[in-house]
């Protein structure tokens, strides 16, 4: 888990290109404290520069330093990620007489490259974004992994080509304008998609998740390719199950999630997990400590905190004789603000709720405990559907389908599930909206965005759960969880989101997946005996404990305070008819989470539009 970056002009001197790359490298110091290099490579075509930050998970030796050249010395590579794979990768890259200088996985994928080309990102269980040279060919090649766990983002512009795993450092140097869209799919629909043409600002890009773009030195441009087809892979993998029990598909389940669990427990520093509380987390913490017997957790909440996650995370460690460290700080207002400006800082775009700080304080903790691995739940409710949303778009769609039979019984456990979440029915009902398929708008002064996130009625409900994998959800929580992560210089590993694993989630029969009033039933029936009974059948979803008591306990007021001071400049956003200190108060962002989301986004927007003035 590293921070890339680099520069190439086919115009310009390399001087202003080093500059750049070096601006960037000093603003990711956090993606890798390790080890950081700002490396010129002249090419015929120009000047290219690449810059990297390291932080050494896998051989820790000087050896696999980056950039990192192949023993030949033509292909060159800059690497942010794991493949997890890699000692098998190897074997067989050896077998075919490729020789090695290195015992990490990055020198793997040049010798992977040089033996399969182009398709050998598909042999990679992994996440990963990289640059990679082949000063021959004169081609970069720029590819991302196949959710985006790993961030990649370019521009051109003035004549240089840039890209970086973040996005400040090439925002300052350029004069970018934050994108006002971008602000407004994240307020209005809860999008914050860094995977599109849609990022934090005008001009800048994200690489698609699963594409790849090969970059001609000579006529440089930008043109990503797909090279991972999800819905291709499931319809395929739909016609492998065709004909097995419920049983056999379980076990196929167990077997491939634990495969995962496995994988990425690989690692020469300390690793641990980072415990919600729920299902998934706690299903992947009994998955590696089969493995790791040692492994430990980290749970934002207490033991003795009812509303926290605290509980659940104790009758874990009770079961799996895993150590959990709670973490449960006093909170001061200087340690809440302290907080928040950091997470604002290290997000760099906006947030809808305060729960990223909860996230935030679980990372700081493990890496005061000297951790630099971080194993969690992310991405099981997209690939098993464990959102509420998916009984209302099965409903649809069995009366579409005219399934009466079994739409009784469904009707029924969707009953029971309301009926178990029945203090949330005003939050759903509120969050209604964002699956009407309208336009939606607010009191801001802000582009008009319309998103379709509701599901047709006559589209396979694996198709549905595609769109969150893919756009809606996911890549918003990706967002959170690596800029949070690295914020700390931890690598997180998600499990469920193993390519193995989550396309077997979405071809599973939907009665595998909605049940009874249950999402993720699959998940529920392999984490019998391994997780406690509480959260194995746990209806509700907790998530991070967060006191909106924060916002009358000091932060609401510097919220309040901030966007006082920044109304000039967010006059054309407001209106004249809103006054900020009236409007966010620390009561009503309390009472009512759009203002508070308005709240985090308004200040973000003043923060850059006040650095271009």
């Amino acid at each position: 888990m590293c921070g890339i970056a680099g520069a190439f002009s086919w115009i310009q001197s390399a001087e202003p290109l080093r500059a750049l790359v070096a601006e960037v490298v000093q603003s990711q110091l956090h993606r890798g404290p390790d080890h950081q290099a700002v490396v010129e490579l002249p090419q015929p075509a120009g000047p290219l520069v690449l810059g990297h930050n390291r932080l050494s998970i896998i051989d820790l030796s000087e050896h696999s330093n980056q950039p990192l050249w192949d023993h030949t010395g033509r292909y060159c590579i800059v690497f942010n990620g794991e493949i997890y794979n890699y000692l098998e990768l190897r074997d067989q890259l050896q077998q075919l007489g490729h020789r090695f200088q290195t015992q990490g996985d990055t020198e793997v994928i040049l010798e992977a490259y040089k033996a399969w080309g182009k398709n050998a990102w598909e042999r990679f269980i992994g996440m990963f974004a990289f640059a990679l040279l082949d000063t021959q060919s004169q081609q970069l090649w720029l590819v991302r992994d196949r959710f985006g766990v790993k961030p990649l983002f370019y521009l051109l512009k003035e004549g240089i080509l840039a890209f970086a795993s973040s996005t400040g450092a090439l925002a300052r140097h350029f004069g970018l304008a934050p994108n006002l869209e971008y602000v407004s799919r994240g307020l209005y629909y809860y999008v914050y998609e860094d995977d599109s043409d849609i990022s934090p600002y005008v001009g800048l890009r994200a690489l698609p998740a699963g594409h790849h773009a090969c970059i001609r030195l000579q006529q440089p441009s930008v043109e990503p390719q797909r090279y991972y087809d999800l819905a291709g892979r499931v319809e395929q993998k739909i016609a492998a199950l065709e004909g097995l029990s419920d049983k056999a598909l379980l076990e196929e389940l167990e077997a491939t999630l634990q495969s995962a669990v496995v994988l990425r427990l690989r690692s020469d520093v300390p690793l641990a997990i980072s415990l919600s509380g729920g299902l998934d987390s706690s299903l992947v913490a009994a998955l590696a400590a089969r493995q790791h017997p040692q492994v430990e957790g980290f749970c934002y909440g207490h033991p003795r905190a009812a509303r926290s996650e605290g509980p659940l995370a104790q009758a874990l460690a009770q079961k799996s004789g895993i150590e959990v460290h709670f973490v449960w700080p006093e909170l001061s207002k200087e340690r809440l603000v302290q907080a928040f400006e950091k997470t604002l800082a290290s997000q760099d775009a906006p947030f809808p709720t305060l729960s990223i700080l909860a996230q935030n304080f679980v990372y700081e903790a493990a890496r005061a405990e000297g951790y630099k691995v971080l194993l969690g739940g992310q991405g099981g409710d997209e690939g098993f559907m464990g959102y509420r949303k998916f009984f209302l778009f099965q409903l649809r769609h069995l009366l579409q389908q005219k399934r009466l039979a079994e739409l009784g019984s469904f009707a029924l456990g969707f009953a029971q599930l309301l009926a178990a979440e029945s203090y949330k029915l005003g939050l759903f009902w509120q969050n209604r909206q964002r699956y009407s398929g309208k336009q939606l708008e607010g009191n801001l002064r802000l582009p008009k965005v319309q998103l379709q996130l509701g599901a047709s009625a006559d589209q396979a409900p694996w198709l549905r759960q595609m769109l969150d994998v893919t756009r809606y959800s996911l890549p918003t929580l990706l967002r959170y969880e690596d800029r949070n992560s690295m914020g700390h210089s931890i690598e997180s590993r998600l499990p469920f989101l193993d390519y193995r694993v989550l396309e077997l989630g979405l071809a599973l029969p939907v009665h595998l997946k909605l049940r009874n009033g249950y999402g993720k039933w699959a998940l529920r029936q392999i984490a019998h005996s391994k997780v406690p009974e509480v959260i194995r059948t746990a209806r509700y979803k907790r998530g991070f404990d967060v006191t909106q008591t924060w916002l009358t306990e000091g932060l609401g007021a510097h919220l309040q305070e901030q966007l006082h001071l920044a109304s000039g400049i967010l006059r054309d956003v407001l209106g004249s008819s809103q006054n900020a200190v009236q409007t966010y108060t620390p009561e009503q962002m309390q009472h009512r989470p759009r203002l508070l989301a308005e709240a985090i986004s308004l200040l973000w927007l003043a923060r850059k539009l006040g650095n271009q003035t």
